[in-house]
Protein backbone atom coordinates (compact mmCIF):
# COMPACT_ATOMS: atom_id res chain seq x y z
CA UNK A 1 0.00 0.00 0.00
CA UNK A 2 0.92 3.67 -0.52
CA UNK A 3 2.94 5.36 2.26
CA UNK A 4 0.46 7.28 4.60
CA UNK A 5 -0.78 9.13 6.21
CA UNK A 6 0.33 12.74 3.94
CA UNK A 7 0.44 15.66 5.91
CA UNK A 8 0.87 18.49 3.10
CA UNK A 9 2.23 21.89 5.18
CA UNK A 10 3.65 25.24 4.03
CA UNK A 11 2.43 28.46 3.63
CA UNK A 12 -1.27 29.05 2.47
CA UNK A 13 -1.59 30.03 -1.21
CA UNK A 14 1.27 28.03 -2.57
CA UNK A 15 -0.19 25.02 -3.91
CA UNK A 16 -1.66 23.03 -1.01
CA UNK A 17 -4.80 22.76 -2.32
CA UNK A 18 -3.79 21.71 -5.42
CA UNK A 19 -1.91 18.73 -3.89
CA UNK A 20 -4.89 17.84 -1.68
CA UNK A 21 -6.93 17.87 -5.00
CA UNK A 22 -3.96 15.55 -6.56
CA UNK A 23 -3.88 13.41 -3.18
CA UNK A 24 -8.04 12.92 -3.75
CA UNK A 25 -7.44 11.94 -7.33
CA UNK A 26 -4.96 9.26 -6.18
CA UNK A 27 -7.22 7.55 -3.89
CA UNK A 28 -6.13 9.00 -1.11
CA UNK A 29 -8.62 10.34 1.83
CA UNK A 30 -8.87 12.95 3.80
CA UNK A 31 -10.56 16.76 4.34
CA UNK A 32 -9.80 19.62 1.99
CA UNK A 33 -8.89 21.74 5.32
CA UNK A 34 -7.63 20.26 8.36
CA UNK A 35 -6.37 23.00 10.57
CA UNK A 36 -6.40 20.95 13.45
CA UNK A 37 -3.44 19.55 14.47
CA UNK A 38 -1.27 22.89 14.64
CA UNK A 39 -3.19 22.72 17.41
CA UNK A 40 -1.07 20.72 19.34
CA UNK A 41 1.94 23.07 18.96
CA UNK A 42 -0.16 26.52 20.53
CA UNK A 43 -1.28 24.14 23.11
CA UNK A 44 2.34 23.37 24.01
CA UNK A 45 3.12 27.07 23.99
CA UNK A 46 0.25 27.30 26.83
CA UNK A 47 1.45 24.32 28.85
CA UNK A 48 5.12 25.72 28.86
CA UNK A 49 3.93 29.38 30.25
CA UNK A 50 1.97 27.63 32.74
CA UNK A 51 4.48 25.19 34.29
CA UNK A 52 7.09 28.03 33.40
CA UNK A 53 5.06 30.02 36.43
CA UNK A 54 3.16 27.22 38.40
CA UNK A 55 5.62 24.22 37.92
CA UNK A 56 8.34 25.33 40.24
CA UNK A 57 6.68 25.74 43.52
CA UNK A 58 7.50 22.62 45.46
CA UNK A 59 5.66 19.44 46.73
CA UNK A 60 2.93 21.01 48.35
CA UNK A 61 1.75 22.61 45.11
CA UNK A 62 0.21 20.49 42.60
CA UNK A 63 1.53 21.83 39.33
CA UNK A 64 5.05 21.00 40.61
CA UNK A 65 4.38 17.70 40.86
CA UNK A 66 2.51 16.79 37.52
CA UNK A 67 4.84 15.58 35.01
CA UNK A 68 5.30 18.29 32.03
CA UNK A 69 6.30 15.69 29.54
CA UNK A 70 3.78 12.92 30.30
CA UNK A 71 0.76 15.66 30.14
CA UNK A 72 2.08 16.82 26.59
CA UNK A 73 2.65 12.86 25.70
CA UNK A 74 -1.25 12.43 26.85
CA UNK A 75 -2.76 15.45 25.17
CA UNK A 76 -1.15 14.11 21.89
CA UNK A 77 -2.64 10.73 22.14
CA UNK A 78 -5.65 12.64 22.14
CA UNK A 79 -5.20 14.36 19.02
CA UNK A 80 -3.90 11.03 17.37
CA UNK A 81 -7.13 9.05 18.28
CA UNK A 82 -9.19 12.20 16.96
CA UNK A 83 -7.48 12.11 13.52
CA UNK A 84 -7.49 8.36 13.56
CA UNK A 85 -11.21 8.09 14.43
CA UNK A 86 -12.18 10.93 11.35
CA UNK A 87 -9.52 9.25 9.03
CA UNK A 88 -11.08 5.78 9.30
CA UNK A 89 -10.10 4.76 5.56
CA UNK A 90 -6.41 4.70 4.58
CA UNK A 91 -4.82 5.91 2.93
CA UNK A 92 -5.64 9.16 4.47
CA UNK A 93 -3.71 12.91 4.19
CA UNK A 94 -3.90 15.97 5.77
CA UNK A 95 -3.65 19.32 4.62
CA UNK A 96 -2.72 22.19 7.21
CA UNK A 97 -0.49 25.51 5.93
CA UNK A 98 0.80 27.53 8.52
CA UNK A 99 3.95 27.65 10.57
CA UNK A 100 2.50 25.72 14.04
CA UNK A 101 1.74 22.77 11.65
CA UNK A 102 5.88 22.88 10.79
CA UNK A 103 6.78 22.76 13.94
CA UNK A 104 4.43 20.18 14.97
CA UNK A 105 6.30 17.54 12.39
CA UNK A 106 8.48 16.14 15.48
CA UNK A 107 5.15 14.83 16.98
CA UNK A 108 3.77 14.00 13.76
CA UNK A 109 6.48 11.38 13.56
CA UNK A 110 6.08 10.71 17.00
CA UNK A 111 2.33 9.74 16.85
CA UNK A 112 2.85 8.11 13.21
CA UNK A 113 6.28 6.47 12.41
CA UNK A 114 5.22 5.70 8.72
CA UNK A 115 4.28 9.59 7.94
CA UNK A 116 5.72 11.67 5.23
CA UNK A 117 5.41 14.73 4.66
CA UNK A 118 5.61 17.47 1.09
CA UNK A 119 6.33 20.86 1.61
CA UNK A 120 4.34 23.27 -0.74
CA UNK A 121 6.51 26.38 -1.57
CA UNK A 122 5.89 29.96 -3.72
CA UNK A 123 8.04 32.50 -4.15
CA UNK A 124 7.23 35.27 -1.96
CA UNK A 125 6.44 38.01 -4.86
CA UNK A 126 3.79 35.87 -6.60
CA UNK A 127 2.48 34.52 -2.81
CA UNK A 128 2.03 37.68 -1.65
CA UNK A 129 0.09 39.15 -4.17
CA UNK A 130 -2.10 36.18 -4.01
CA UNK A 131 -2.74 36.23 -0.24
CA UNK A 132 -3.30 40.00 -1.05
CA UNK A 133 -5.96 39.13 -3.07
CA UNK A 134 -7.51 35.89 -1.50
CA UNK A 135 -7.23 37.31 1.88
CA UNK A 136 -7.76 40.79 1.92
CA UNK A 137 -8.55 41.59 6.06
CA UNK A 138 -4.62 41.18 6.13
CA UNK A 139 -2.48 43.88 5.68
CA UNK A 140 0.72 43.64 3.39
CA UNK A 141 2.88 43.34 6.61
CA UNK A 142 1.27 40.29 8.01
CA UNK A 143 1.34 38.28 4.87
CA UNK A 144 5.11 38.99 4.28
CA UNK A 145 5.86 38.15 8.23
CA UNK A 146 3.41 35.05 7.85
CA UNK A 147 5.56 33.84 4.80
CA UNK A 148 8.64 34.01 6.09
CA UNK A 149 7.52 32.12 9.02
CA UNK A 150 6.64 29.43 7.27
CA UNK A 151 9.84 29.40 5.19
CA UNK A 152 11.89 29.93 8.50
CA UNK A 153 10.39 26.91 9.78
CA UNK A 154 10.70 24.37 6.94
CA UNK A 155 14.15 25.36 6.22
CA UNK A 156 15.04 24.73 10.32
CA UNK A 157 13.36 21.96 10.41
CA UNK A 158 13.85 19.66 6.91
CA UNK A 159 17.70 18.72 8.59
CA UNK A 160 15.97 16.99 11.34
CA UNK A 161 13.98 14.54 9.03
CA UNK A 162 15.08 11.87 7.34
CA UNK A 163 15.34 12.64 3.39
CA UNK A 164 13.25 9.43 2.50
CA UNK A 165 10.48 11.62 4.55
CA UNK A 166 9.38 14.37 2.79
CA UNK A 167 9.42 16.16 -0.45
CA UNK A 168 9.67 20.07 -1.36
CA UNK A 169 6.53 21.16 -4.21
CA UNK A 170 7.42 24.75 -5.76
CA UNK A 171 3.89 25.89 -6.93
CA UNK A 172 5.50 26.68 -10.56
CA UNK A 173 6.36 23.13 -10.42
CA UNK A 174 2.81 22.31 -10.88
CA UNK A 175 2.49 24.62 -13.73
CA UNK A 176 5.80 23.91 -15.68
CA UNK A 177 5.66 20.49 -15.47
CA UNK A 178 3.00 18.77 -13.38
CA UNK A 179 4.13 15.62 -14.70
CA UNK A 180 7.36 15.63 -13.39
CA UNK A 181 6.11 16.32 -10.22
CA UNK A 182 3.48 14.00 -9.75
CA UNK A 183 6.14 11.61 -10.80
CA UNK A 184 8.24 12.86 -7.61
CA UNK A 185 5.06 12.60 -5.18
CA UNK A 186 4.82 9.11 -6.51
CA UNK A 187 7.85 7.99 -5.77
CA UNK A 188 8.27 9.43 -2.11
CA UNK A 189 4.33 7.99 -1.65
CA UNK A 190 5.27 4.60 -3.44
CA UNK A 191 2.37 5.12 -5.78
CA UNK A 192 1.16 3.26 -8.86
CA UNK A 193 1.70 4.11 -12.54
CA UNK A 194 -2.03 4.85 -11.88
CA UNK A 195 -2.60 6.37 -9.93
CA UNK A 196 0.63 9.21 -10.61
CA UNK A 197 -1.16 9.39 -13.67
CA UNK A 198 -4.72 10.54 -12.10
CA UNK A 199 -2.50 13.08 -9.98
CA UNK A 200 -0.77 14.17 -13.28
CA UNK A 201 -3.79 14.69 -14.76
CA UNK A 202 -5.26 16.99 -12.22
CA UNK A 203 -2.12 18.93 -12.19
CA UNK A 204 -2.86 19.65 -15.66
CA UNK A 205 -6.30 20.72 -15.20
CA UNK A 206 -6.38 22.34 -11.63
CA UNK A 207 -3.79 25.43 -11.81
CA UNK A 208 -2.77 25.78 -7.81
CA UNK A 209 -4.09 29.04 -6.05
CA UNK A 210 -4.90 31.14 -8.79
CA UNK A 211 -7.27 34.08 -7.75
CA UNK A 212 -7.72 34.93 -11.39
CA UNK A 213 -7.72 33.05 -14.61
CA UNK A 214 -3.93 32.92 -15.81
CA UNK A 215 -2.33 34.38 -12.30
CA UNK A 216 -1.21 30.89 -11.63
CA UNK A 217 1.76 30.63 -13.78
CA UNK A 218 2.23 34.29 -14.02
CA UNK A 219 6.08 35.69 -12.75
CA UNK A 220 6.44 38.99 -11.19
CA UNK A 221 9.64 41.33 -10.66
CA UNK A 222 9.92 43.22 -7.62
CA UNK A 223 10.48 46.61 -9.67
CA UNK A 224 7.06 46.39 -10.80
CA UNK A 225 5.11 45.87 -7.86
CA UNK A 226 3.64 48.28 -4.70
CA UNK A 227 5.27 51.07 -3.69
CA UNK A 228 8.89 51.95 -2.83
CA UNK A 229 8.08 51.61 1.09
CA UNK A 230 6.19 48.33 0.89
CA UNK A 231 9.05 47.18 -1.63
CA UNK A 232 11.69 48.13 1.39
CA UNK A 233 9.09 46.43 3.75
CA UNK A 234 9.17 43.45 1.44
CA UNK A 235 13.21 42.73 0.99
CA UNK A 236 13.58 43.43 4.87
CA UNK A 237 11.20 40.74 6.40
CA UNK A 238 11.21 38.40 3.01
CA UNK A 239 14.53 38.71 1.72
CA UNK A 240 16.62 36.93 4.16
CA UNK A 241 14.26 33.31 3.03
CA UNK A 242 13.67 34.12 -0.26
CA UNK A 243 17.90 33.81 -0.85
CA UNK A 244 18.33 31.07 1.29
CA UNK A 245 16.00 29.20 -0.87
CA UNK A 246 17.39 30.07 -3.81
CA UNK A 247 14.75 32.83 -5.44
CA UNK A 248 15.41 35.56 -7.48
CA UNK A 249 13.20 39.64 -6.72
CA UNK A 250 13.25 39.16 -10.92
CA UNK A 251 10.86 37.54 -13.75
CA UNK A 252 13.65 34.48 -13.76
CA UNK A 253 12.10 33.37 -10.58
CA UNK A 254 15.38 31.04 -9.65
CA UNK A 255 18.63 33.03 -8.58
CA UNK A 256 20.27 30.64 -11.12
CA UNK A 257 17.46 29.96 -13.27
Amino acid sequence: MAKYPVFIIGSPRSGTSALAAGMLSAGYHGFREGNFLSLMTTLGRLVDRHFTTFGNDGPQVLASVVDKRELVKAVAGVFRDIVNRHNPNPPWFDKTGNPEMIEAVPTLLDLWPEAVFIFAKRRALENIVSRLKKFPAHNFEYHCRDWARNMEAWRLMRSNIPQDKFLEVDQQDLIRDPRAAAAGIGRLLGLAESQIAAMSGLFQMDRPQETEAGTAQRVLALADLWDEPKRNLFERICGPEMRAYGYSFDPRYWEKA
